[in-house]
């Protein structure tokens, strides 16, 4: 065998699996040709510190998958005709053809690459101080209860609700629990008729926006406010308003007027943590009946937060149906588990649900399936109940050492979230540079530019979340924060 493999022994995956997936990798990318002979078991276990019983089970595996065979007194051959076909267009030849020039045909009126999101890297979780917002800390996902809610889900009897093309419908069983266990929690109280299951939040957001959006058709959001929301509403609208935000929420005015459709985060603004005044409430509510708009609103940390008397989303206080809500699983569950929900009048309900069957049909079924009996066991409950009081201990350290720390930076930070927006007075010293010292030091913090309209305006902002790292680690994080700023104005930014 001329390609050599190797082992990972931290890796999660086993010794068995990994020898596996490199030889069908190698196998399929043409590396390791059909009657390529194979090393002996006996040779490839001495080659790689592992028991000869491993690489044993490891080939029959191979076989299994007729990648492979064995032939008496000779050994392990390669057998599988499906890696890189011999006859394949040349590369050189491929290159000389002249290429159509797709980037003409894309509709530029719907693209918004121009529009930044908040950077994180895609190691954040590798680093020693993952101040990361919107992610959990992986110790806390409760396994065994997933995993036994997967076991239940997958059962034989049930075979045929999550294996089979649900068409355009939901899991009945979590549009109920959403109905009659998480919405009621927040003052919501909706026929199953007017709830549909998303790929979170911002799925919704995306679907409620092709359904009100038009080159004649004006949006409004926040601002500063999620720059997600902004990518998603100016590529569906022909125009996009910006409205202010300050001590008290979202401003309301007169720039409302002629208006389509609001996005709004009122009860933990995004990314400023204020929450909305109930004056502002009142008239936001007001300004949508006078002026004739529909209100989204993304009642964002909802489920995590830990204040004693969580405000109550603008959703129950509106008797006029202008409202669509956007709730989501994914703040006290997992964020990569994308499971959300949105509730509205029964005829926006319709259209969107047909706005999302052309998209993708439905979630995946077995993951609604396991969501519900999640919900309807108790865990989601208990991991709620155990989440918000973490974050609150958290919450309460970090601001206790920010105060004692960092205190000149200090912007907001709002009892009962997750998040801390900070900037620096220091006119030479702003976000992305403090950002790019401090991963030196193994700190991970998010500047916010992308979230202004006015990039600019926002270069000196950025955030620093509890929720992903560990209780532990945050006061060693913010000294190397702090060690790390002192590095700047002692490199000459001071």
């Amino acid at each position: 065998m001329t390609q050599r493999l190797t082992i990972d022994r931290t890796s999660s995956s086993g010794l068995r699996d990994q020898i596996v997936s490199q030889i069908s990798r190698l196998i399929f990318q043409g590396l390791m040709p059909s009657g390529l002979k194979l090393a002996s078991c006996r040779e490839l276990a001495r080659e790689l510190d592992i028991s000869i019983n491993t690489v044993v089970s490891a080939y029959r595996k191979l076989e299994e998958e007729q990648l492979i065979e064995a032939r008496p007194r000779s050994g392990y051959f390669v057998t599988s005709e499906r890696g890189i076909r011999v006859d394949a267009a040349k590369p050189e030849c491929s290159k000389s053809r002249r290429r159509a020039p797709i980037a003409d045909k894309i509709n530029k009126l719907r693209r918004a690459d121009d529009i930044d999101t908040i950077f994180r890297p895609q190691d954040w979780h590798a680093y020693d101080y993952p101040f990361v917002c919107n992610q959990v800390d992986e110790s806390s996902f409760p396994v065994s209860e997933w995993r036994e809610c997967t076991r239940l889900a997958m059962n034989r009897k049930d075979i045929k609700i999550w294996s089979a093309d649900g068409s355009y419908s939901d899991s009945v069983e979590l549009i109920e629990q959403v109905g009659q266990r998480i919405l009621p929690r927040r003052g919501i109280f909706e026929p199953s008729r007017s709830i549909l299951i998303t790929l979170g939040s911002q799925n919704g957001l995306f679907i409620t926006s092709l359904l009100f959006g038009g080159r004649d058709r004006i949006a409004a959001m926040e601002d500063p406010g999620y720059p997600d929301a902004r990518k998603i509403l100016r590529s569906n609208f022909g125009a996009l308003r910006s409205q202010p935000v300050d001590e008290e929420g979202m401003i309301v005015d007169e720039r409302l007027r002629d208006v389509d459709l609001v996005f709004v985060t009122p009860n933990r603004q995004f990314p400023t943590t204020v929450t909305m005044s109930e004056r502002r409430r009142h008239e936001l509510l007001k300004a949508a009946q006078e002026y004739d708009f529909y209100i989204v609103e993304d009642d964002y940390e909802c489920d995590v937060d830990y204040r004693h008397a969580t405000p109550l989303p603008l959703h129950s206080l509106d008797t006029t149906g202008r409202l669509i809500y956007l709730g989501s699983l994914s703040k006290g569950l997992s964020p990569g588990l994308r499971l959300g929900y949105m509730t509205a009048p029964v005829e926006f309900i319709a259209s969107a649900r047909d706005c999302r069957g052309m998209m993708l049909r439905h979630p995946p079924m077995i993951l609604q399936q396991t969501a519900a009996l999640f919900i309807r066991l108790g865990y989601y409950d208990g991991l709620l109940r155990r989440v918000r009081d973490e974050y609150q201990h958290r919450w309460n350290l970090a601001r206790s050492v920010l105060a004692e720390r960092l205190p000149g930076l200090l912007r907001s930070g709002e009892f009962g979230g997750t998040n801390f927006v900070m900037a620096s007075e220091n006119p030479r010293l702003d976000a992305t540079t403090i950002s790019r010292a401090a991963r030196k030091r193994g700190v991970i913090v998010e500047p916010l530019a992308p979230c202004f309209a006015d990039q600019v305006q926002g270069r000196k902002f950025f955030r620093l979340g509890v929720s992903s790292i560990q209780r532990d680690l945050i006061e060693e994080g913010i000294n190397a924060l702090c060690a790390s700023i002192g590095d700047l104005e002692r490199a000459g930014y001071g």
